[in-house]
């Protein structure tokens, strides 16, 4: 039997409704101008696909629900894009065999993550549609992510890439260690911009340098290049995290695909706020008594209320010049990731991975 599906206010049914007709996130041979980056893609989204439809039938809706409705794929992408730079490197195999399951176990684990964390925050919309915990229930969203996870490391065990699972377990540790941080701080707003940059590092950071590491380990790469690779990817996540940060302020729901202010409506400790309290301490106060507020929200009307609170408190978040500093701290991010690169020889692919890393900082949605 499903969860019984929350309450929502009027303006949750209406950001609902209008993420039902997002602008659509684009398909990672989109993202970038030369179509050779979305070698094996294809392939990966129908075994995307497969490999969800093996869940138990009482998980499958929930996973199928999620996978289907589409994603950048920037992380199996990584996977793909590492394991073919890595072969340039003196030391490597030709064939990067096994690259193709741990693309898939990067994109299975990232997966599970969305469905555990929709249900942590409670959150309604997941990739311009409703979220599996509102269509399936919160139980079946916890336990298909649960699937999706095993299947991840049962992916990475019989790839027969050495050091495949112990990488994958390590992430999976970074992830819930950032995880659980940022659950202590939600919502006390007492965070500081360390916190959220350390957040970003370990929930999002980690599994772009899982996937980049994988790429490296496929090709039977150098300790060298394994480690350059990994470096990459754990800047280039954080990059990304930051960007998405700013993204809650900047980015329209259909086109977000989420909820636009989320973040500072849930309390979470992303960078751009903790900037601001930081650059503008009275804001501390002001946060913790809309968190409050919003606790005790009983009606419509309240609701209404508030949500126009939260807009201008955001407004004054954004007049401290929070948004640019953290946008310089995700560009900063970007030039880390593109030093790591240096150790590995030219090639197309290396290539590839440069913008990669650009547009990670750019992007609109």
């Amino acid at each position: 039997m499903h969860d019984a599906a929350p309450m929502l206010t009027a303006s949750q049914r209406d950001l609902t409704e209008a993420a039902r007709h997002p602008a659509g996130s684009p398909a990672a041979a989109e993202l970038l101008s030369n179509a050779l980056a979305a070698e094996g893609i294809v392939r990966i989204e129908r075994l995307l696909i497969a490999a969800v439809g093996d869940a138990p039938i009482e998980l499958r809706d929930a996973g199928v629900s999620l996978v289907a409705a589409g994603g950048k794929r920037l992380r199996p992408l990584l996977t793909l894009l590492s394991a073919r730079a890595a072969q340039a490197a003196p030391g490597s195999k030709r064939h990067a065999s096994g690259r193709i399951a741990l693309a898939l176990a990067g994109e299975l684990a990232h997966s599970a993550t969305l469905l555990h964390d929709d249900v942590i925050d409670d959150g309604l919309t997941r990739r311009g549609l409703p979220a599996p915990r509102v269509a399936y229930g919160n139980g079946v969203s916890v336990l298909a992510g649960d699937w999706m996870l095993s299947t991840a490391l049962d992916m990475a065990l019989r790839s027969r890439v050495r050091g495949a699972i112990e990488t994958l377990l390590r992430t999976v540790r970074e992830l819930v260690a950032g995880e659980a941080r940022q659950l202590v701080l939600r919502g006390n707003a007492a965070f500081s911009s360390a916190d959220a940059l350390w957040i970003s590092r370990m929930k999002t950071g980690a599994i772009f340098g899982y996937c980049a590491e994988a790429g490296g380990l496929a090709a039977r790469a150098p300790d060298r290049t394994v480690l350059a690779l990994r470096a990459f990817g754990l800047a280039c996540g954080t990059a990304f995290q930051i960007s998405d940060d700013l993204l809650d302020f900047e980015a329209d729901a259909a086109t977000l695909g989420k909820a636009v202010l989320a973040d500072v409506a849930e309390g979470k400790a992303s960078l751009p706020v903790a900037l601001a309290l930081e650059e503008v301490p009275a804001l501390r106060g002001e946060l913790r008594a809309l968190l409050h507020e919003q606790l005790g929200e009983s009606s419509s009307g309240l609701d209404t209320l508030l949500s126009a609170r939260m807009r201008a408190f955001a407004g004054r978040i954004m007049h401290t010049g929070a948004l640019a500093e953290a946008r310089r701290i995700a560009q900063r991010e970007r030039d880390v990731a593109l030093t790591s690169l240096h150790t590995l020889p030219p090639s197309r692919a290396r290539e590839l991975l440069v913008m990669v890393a650009a547009m990670l900082v750019d992007r609109t949605r």
